[in-house]
């Protein structure tokens, strides 16, 4: 099958869940037998695998404004309509597809929209604006960009019950055009290091220091101040306790503020950016994982991930952490994301008094469930099923 996919970034030069799933995913739609063709958006130059058919839409202008990247977005979806011609098309993000309109696909071409998370809900979340009335405008506009390429979409494919829920009360689009299929991982890459001590004394960590790690963007709404908060109470019961957290953000500057005025400079440290090699290798030393975030938890990709290095994860109880977590066992969420919760439950692991399941149990857990293989066999049926619906349209 010819399947057009268009994209956010891409991961190895813009971090995200998104840009991670899309790369992982056009990966595995190839090697289940489909014909992909994909777009991105990235910098002017930027270097893309060459072993797979995505091509940067603004390789030939600056991308320092949305019209443009929607314009180029248009246009290359267009020629592939016309040259590759494709049986699906299938977006990642609607924002960029907005001028990619119905009638520019021919109508025999289903169009199975990838929902990856309220764009407009996660910008008004994180929004600066000094006022309300700012805020809500923004947040109105950019919702009516997102509505008009999700009207014009066949069926919907979303990785949680949560996105389902979302998608539906927000955007009053019908349940029954909605798939769940959940992520995956790469657990060729992201699996239980070899000689894990010898990658913790690397790393300067003692094999009596507990280390937590946590890997997020730093805005407000991933909770990471509320983590923060927490650790002052886990210092005071285990003084040789180390968090890494790795990520960058608008939030960066405060969070150091807050890590040395509650004079936790020699247990904590923000880590920035890391590569995606360091990743792996901050998950395979990790004791746990941690994931504060407080809403539009879509799926929980740094869950998986964490486990399928062998690594357990606590978090708090909402969206896809929640679902992916209560599979395993409630005994690994926060009662609430409030930093009392958060230090209570790290303290009562690390005290061996809460359950924690076995590396070896994490890794199965995702095996038995979040592969690509799985994922490109279900998607592929929602693509077949959506074909045969338009083949009246087929000329």
């Amino acid at each position: 099958m010819n399947v057009l996919s268009t994209g956010m970034g891409w991961i190895d030069i813009q971090h995200g869940g998104l840009n991670r799933y899309f790369a992982d995913y056009t990966k595995a739609m190839k090697e289940f037998g489909h014909s992909e063709l994909g777009f991105v958006v990235a910098p002017k130059g930027a270097k893309l695998p060459s072993d797979r058919n995505i091509s940067n839409a603004a390789q030939e202008i600056k991308i320092n404004h949305f019209l443009p990247r929607m314009r180029l977005v248009q246009k290359h979806a267009v020629e592939a309509v016309r040259n590759f011609r494709p049986d699906v098309f299938n977006p990642h993000f609607a924002f960029y597809t907005t001028m990619v309109t119905r009638n520019r696909i021919p109508a025999h071409i289903p169009i199975v929209t990838h929902f990856h998370g309220p764009w407009a809900m996660e910008s008004r979340v994180e929004e600066k604006s000094t006022t309300s009335a700012i805020k809500n405008t923004k947040y109105w506009i950019k919702k009516q960009v997102e509505q008009l390429t999700y009207r014009r979409s066949d069926s919907f494919i979303v990785l949680s019950e949560y996105f389902r829920d979302v998608l539906t009360e927000t955007y009053g689009v019908d349940e029954r055009k909605i798939h769940i299929i959940p992520g995956a991982v790469d657990h060729n890459r992201f699996r239980p290091h070899p000689d894990r001590n010898e990658l913790r004394l690397q790393l300067g960590i003692s094999s009596y220091q507990p280390l937590l790690f946590c890997i997020r963007r730093l805005v407000r709404r991933m909770g990471i101040d509320r983590l923060i908060h927490a650790m002052v109470d886990v210092v005071r019961v285990f003084p040789e306790v180390r968090l890494f957290i790795g990520g960058d953000g608008p939030m960066r500057a405060e969070y150091e503020d807050l890590i040395l005025r509650l004079g936790l400079s020699p247990n904590v440290k923000l880590l920035g950016r890391i590569s995606n090699e360091e990743l792996v290798q901050y998950y395979q030393a990790a004791d746990i994982s941690l994931v504060p975030t407080l809403t539009l938890e879509g799926f929980g990709l740094i869950t998986v991930e964490s486990l399928a290095c062998g690594t357990p994860v606590l978090g708090t109880p909402y969206g896809g952490t929640k679902e992916i977590l209560h599979q395993i066992s409630d005994d690994l969420m926060f009662k609430d994301g409030t930093a009392e919760s958060i230090s209570k439950k790290i303290i009562d692991v690390l005290n061996k008094d809460s359950f924690l399941p076995s590396r070896e149990a994490c890794r199965e857990h995702v095996l038995n469930r979040y592969t690509w293989s799985r994922v490109a066999e279900s998607v592929t049926e929602v693509f077949t099923e959506e074909v045969d619906k338009r083949k009246v349209f087929r000329t």
